[in-house]
């Protein structure tokens, strides 16, 4: 069984790793999905961690950390293994970030892999998305529309990778990835013009 943990992850694009996207993947095997928030049934948590064979994070990054429910939540399973719960799974993260560089998730996914060691859960492999608010435009812009595409696809072989791993078992090492379709000035003018834009609704409004 693999235990799907949402962490609250807010990717733009429609094609964004979740549970539905892995079944495909997982062939026959039996996926459960849990979305972490405060009030999450414990007990249950606690059963699916102890049948699972393989525990899946997908979590936004925020100031270089997953957010402050991901911790206190990672915190109450490493309490849970001391008080003497059995977690035989391996653990798999995809974190994605609003920066250009995948590389800027290298901070949280140490936080993870240490929460791993003090958990004694076996760390299988990471996979950081940068460029999380890359989008398409709703209007008429074609060419934008077409590196979009192939920005996706570009991020999608790598979260098919990540889903084999998962599937098998497999322990590797952490891929960081970014949308090379797009060049890093571009990314970030695109971020600037959304954020005037969205500066000036809120104006608007008031």
């Amino acid at each position: 069984m693999v235990l799907f943990l949402d962490g609250k992850c807010a990717s733009v694009t429609n094609h964004e790793f979740n549970a539905d996207s892995m079944r495909e993947y997982l062939q026959q095997e039996e996926l459960i999905t849990a979305k972490i928030t405060e009030n999450m049934d414990w007990n249950k948590i606690c059963r699916y961690l102890e049948e699972a064979q393989a525990i899946v994070l997908a979590a936004d990054i925020y100031l270089d950390s997953v957010s402050s429910e991901v911790l206190s939540f990672l915190e109450r399973v490493e309490q849970a293994v001391i008080d003497g719960e059995s977690i035989g799974a391996t653990f798999y993260a995809i974190l994605y970030t609003e920066l250009y560089e995948g590389e800027q998730t290298s901070i949280a996914m140490e936080v993870l892999k240490n929460f791993c060691l003090h958990a004694n859960i076996t760390w299988g492999r990471g996979l950081g998305i940068g460029g999380n608010k890359l989008e398409a435009d709703s209007g008429k812009r074609s060419l934008w529309k077409h590196l979009e595409k192939h920005m996706v696809d570009f991020r999608l072989r790598f979260l098919q990778e990540q889903a084999l791993f998962i599937r098998e078992r497999i322990q590797g090492t952490d891929v960081y990835i970014h949308p090379k379709d797009v060049s890093r000035k571009e990314y970030i003018r695109k971020m600037n013009r959304r954020v005037k834009k969205n500066n000036r609704v809120k104006i608007a409004q008031n």
